[in-house]
């Protein structure tokens, strides 16, 4: 069976996985965000791998169910995080919604969609498209997606008509049927409407390659509304401090957005290996290696006195 990897986990034709770490700090134990693995590896391949290779321990970010329920069955710590999109592509009504019709409409008036490889995205276009983003200039996120996009597996981008990038998407591989998106930018100066084109299209042109499915990433923050398991203390912790971070990193709007496509929304996990424990000290430690703090501390110098 096919795995389907973790959020930012991709599949590649190589025989050797190769796995990014991040070292947290006085536990030596290895947070994992991106990995490249084998299209041959399952589950088991996968445990046993990273078990030999991080022997004082290590987490993954972005556990779908498939990958949590594995590690819940072993008695290892995990949290919830928040909820995936998930586009099923099979599925038009996705794509059938008044708001997602609506902006289609406005956003095919201003260019069109078309597939680039990853080395032009080292082009002049890509450079001035990245610098006019409504983030450019601000602390970034670590870790938390593959923003190098010459580490994706595929890139889309919405050109205008005279050939400037407005916006461009990223994606990674996750199983054999399924792509994540990455990296999603768009020029401050261009219509918001041209990202539903660009989600739209994306997921015609996978649907006509057999791919099965794409996910618009996570969502953090947010339970999904079927989700009726009472929240651990450490889970209390991690959602009630949402609102702290909601003037620089909107996850609300975000959410907005992704449900505008009508995903099948999961719940996504922190997973933690063999004689890892989560605690509160070890979530600030990975916010603070993800760049939040750095985030929170610009968000309050833009923010102008009351």
């Amino acid at each position: 069976m096919d795995l389907l990897l973790p959020a930012s986990w991709r599949r590649i034709d190589s025989l050797s996985p190769r796995y990014h770490e991040v070292r947290m700090p006085f536990s030596g134990c290895a947070w994992i965000p991106f990995a490249d693995v084998p299209a041959s590896y399952d589950i088991f391949d996968l445990y046993s791998d990273l078990n030999a290779l991080f022997p004082a321990g290590y987490v993954i970010r972005g556990c779908h169910p498939e990958i949590s329920d594995w590690f819940l069955s072993r008695q290892h710590d995990t949290i919830r995080t928040g909820i995936e999109a998930v586009l099923e592509l099979s599925d038009s009504s996705h794509f059938d919604g008044k708001k997602v019709k609506a902006a289609l409409k406005r956003g095919w008036r201003h260019g069109f969609v078309e597939e680039v490889p990853i080395d032009a995205l080292s082009s002049t276009r890509f450079t001035t498209l990245f610098s006019t983003s409504p983030h450019a200039g601000k602390p970034q996120l670590r870790h938390v997606f593959r923003s190098d996009p010459f580490h994706a597996s595929r890139c889309f981008v919405f050109s205008s008509f005279s050939g400037n990038w407005l916006a461009c998407v990223t994606l990674s591989r996750q199983g054999a049927k399924a792509f994540h998106t990455e990296l999603m930018l768009r020029s401050r100066n261009a219509p918001g409407d041209i990202m539903e084109c660009l989600i739209t299209e994306i997921s015609a042109r996978l649907r006509d390659e057999g791919v099965a499915e794409l996910s618009l990433g996570e969502v953090p923050f947010l339970r999904h509304e079927t989700d009726h398991q009472p929240l651990s203390l450490l889970e209390q912790m991690l959602f009630a401090a949402a609102p702290l971070f909601s003037h620089v990193y909107d996850y609300e709007k975000l959410f907005f957005f992704k449900n505008k496509f009508r995903p099948i929304w999961r719940t996504m996990r922190l997973c933690a290996g063999p004689r890892v424990q989560f605690s509160p000290s070890f979530l600030a430690m990975m916010a603070h290696a993800m760049g939040l703090v750095e985030l929170l501390i610009f968000g309050r110098a833009v923010v102008p006195a009351r």
